[in-house]
């Protein structure tokens, strides 16, 4: 209930103030704040003061006011209070007032049931305001003439509570604003025609925000975008989109955005935030096409090394990788003993070969790599190496519709070349290990075993074909002499003489051996009877070099030949014609060194 404030001593008006009991309807015969008074139930704070502020009545929601007056009032309310003494208009001032802890706007708010006691801003607050703490308020106060010359009303309404959710409500956006713009990359809000009426200060994809006010969210879509989450009519949760940069470079953005509408509930515009996730994306399409290039890799290789064989290995290689680039064709190139590029294993379509032999030129040259179109192909080719050292080639090629090269098909590539080059070296060396056993190490012709296996294979294709034959036993004269009088590598150097001279008389696919010591062996295929004796006397001749190589002038060295000519009407068999030439061999030798027998035929010999 309003209280009537009695004047205190120190209160009393000064001499030069015009008595109370002398002014016409004095306050205290007005009883203004009396019960029954005007102001008794007035929602706020009242009071009446004079000049220099002195309080000459006021209720009890003024206290806090009085108690200002009554200390160190501020300069602008003493003004108005002046101004109101002498007639002026009246005037509203703010106040703050620091006075002892009583409810307090927040305590109200918690009485009315608007702010939940346990809320973490509460217990701040009730930190804050702990005991014998001054509570600040807030007033906004109205200054008004009353009695003019020598009294003005305050009437006080206090705005602590409506302040105080005005600073939290400005809190609240700024941090709102501010998860809004660590959470997202820019925020956006587009009208019904699904143009840009805001974008956030700093701007978005390379653009100011004044360059995106106004324009069509959809100018910046990609190509490929389906629908726009720039105008969605229901709500989207981190929808990818991908938009072009003001570089015009492609940004994939993840959108989370909700529909706006009018007061009438007709869709107007659409809200969200959008973050930049480019690199990511570019990250897991790198990290699939690693794990594609490694599953691919890993095929090829299983395929490869699940082979034993060199030839196989190969053979595989070029197979898998028409599926795993994938290729049209394939083709893997190994080094032979003399050099050259062997086509060692094929896959797939054949390439032209104008342009196979062009990339195999290429590397040959020098080039690690060779990549070339023509002929409505697009071909790559890929040296193998061995320690360094180019072993062979692993080719590919595309139809010219399908897509170019890429990267994945390279690294997938280089990786499948450096098992084609252990492949090739193994092949390599496993040829030289059957040469090395199926040759005499001195002079490179043929053992006496794999002339064994040579001559079973040659006759049986003589005999299905009814072609002539024959063969030639061959022993040197007079050999043991140059090894007794000049040793055994003037001896060697007569069997490479021997060896030149074999090798100067036959084609290629004639077979020479050495069967051991100074004993070698000829087989000739498609050789009639009248062109066994003429190759015999060719024999001779050559023979006839020798002789500077001899042991003594008197026992030359020179040839006897065993020859067995062999007919194909005969039905006789390679171990019979074996023993014919080995006995034309020995009569020869008794008939004198340095000329050839010829056996009589197979029927006749056994005569």
């Amino acid at each position: 209930m309003a209280k009537t404030q009695p004047l205190q001593a120190s209160e009393q008006p000064s001499p030069d103030a015009v008595p109370e009991q002398a002014v016409p309807g004095s306050f205290a015969d007005l009883a203004l704040f009396a019960p029954g008074g005007p102001f008794e139930s007035y929602p706020g704070a009242a009071m009446v003061v004079g000049r220099n502020g002195l309080v000459l009545g006021a209720n009890a929601d003024a206290d806090p006011l009085a108690d200002l007056l009554r200390g160190e009032p501020p300069v602008e309310l003493l003004a108005a209070i002046d101004a109101a003494l002498i007639g002026k208009a009246a005037q509203v001032n703010p106040l703050l007032v620091r006075s002892k802890p009583q409810a307090n706007g927040l305590e109200e708010l918690e009485a009315a049931g608007g702010v939940t006691p346990d809320v973490s801003i509460n217990a701040q607050a009730s930190t804050a305001m702990a005991e014998n703490a001054p509570v600040v308020q807030a007033f906004d106060v109205a200054v008004l003439p009353w009695v003019e010359g020598a009294a003005a009303l305050l009437l006080g309404r206090d705005v602590t509570l409506e302040r105080s959710l005005r600073a939290a409500l400005v809190e609240s956006r700024q941090r709102y604003k501010d998860l809004v713009e660590i959470s997202a990359d820019f925020a956006w809000e587009t009208d019904a025609d699904g143009d840009f009426t805001f974008v956030s200060p700093r701007g978005a994809l390379g653009y100011a925000a004044s360059e995106l006010a106004g324009i069509s969210a959809k100018s910046l879509l990609s190509d490929a975008v389906g629908v726009s989450p720039f105008t969605v009519t229901s709500a989207v949760s981190e929808q990818e989109c991908w938009v072009r940069d003001a570089e015009g470079e492609s940004v994939c953005l993840l959108v989370t955005a909700l529909p706006l509408t009018t007061a009438n509930g007709v869709w107007g515009g659409a809200r969200g935030l959008c973050r930049d996730v480019t690199d990511l994306r570019s990250q897991e399409v790198a990290r699939a096409g690693a794990q594609n290039r490694e599953r691919l890799l890993g095929y090829i290789l299983r395929m490869v090394r699940d082979e034993i064989e060199p030839e196989r290995m190969l053979a595989a290689a070029a197979s898998s990788l028409l599926p795993a680039l994938p290729a049209t064709g394939a083709v893997i190139h190994r080094k032979s003993e003399d050099g050259s590029m062997v086509a060692a294993a094929e896959a797939g379509e054949a390439i032209p070969e104008a342009l196979l032999s062009a990339q195999v030129d290429e590397i040959l040259k020098g080039a690690v790599e060779a990549e070339t179109g023509d002929d409505g192909v697009v071909v790559l080719s890929l040296a193998t190496e061995y320690d360094g050292e180019i072993n062979g080639i692993a080719t590919v090629w595309r139809n010219e519709g399908m897509r170019a090269w890429r990267p994945e098909d390279l690294f997938v590539l280089r990786e499948v070349v450096i098992q084609l080059g252990l492949a090739n070296r193994q092949l390599l060396r496993q040829e030289e290990l059957e040469r090395l056993s199926a040759t005499d190490p001195l002079t490179g012709l043929l053992n006496r075993r794999s002339f064994g296996e040579a001559l079973e294979s040659r006759f049986d294709w003589a005999s299905k074909r009814g072609s002539s034959a024959a063969l030639f036993y061959i022993d040197l004269d007079n050999f043991k002499l140059v090894n007794d009088r000049f040793g055994h590598q003037a001896g060697d150097d007569v069997l490479l003489t021997v060896t030149e001279i074999l090798r100067g008389q036959t084609r290629s696919r004639d077979v020479a051996a050495r069967l051991g010591g100074d004993e070698f062996a000829l087989f000739f295929d498609d050789m009639s009877a009248e062109a066994v004796e003429r190759k015999a006397e060719e024999l001779i001749q050559a023979s006839a070099q020798l002789r500077a190589q001899s042991g003594a002038p008197d026992n030359p060295l020179g040839f006897s030949l065993g020859i067995a000519a062999w007919d194909p009407a005969s039905n006789e068999d390679l171990e019979s014609l074996a023993q014919r030439a080995d006995t034309a061999m020995y009569a020869a030798k008794r008939r004198g060194k340095g000329g050839f027998e010829v056996a009589p035929p197979a029927g006749e010999a056994e005569e």
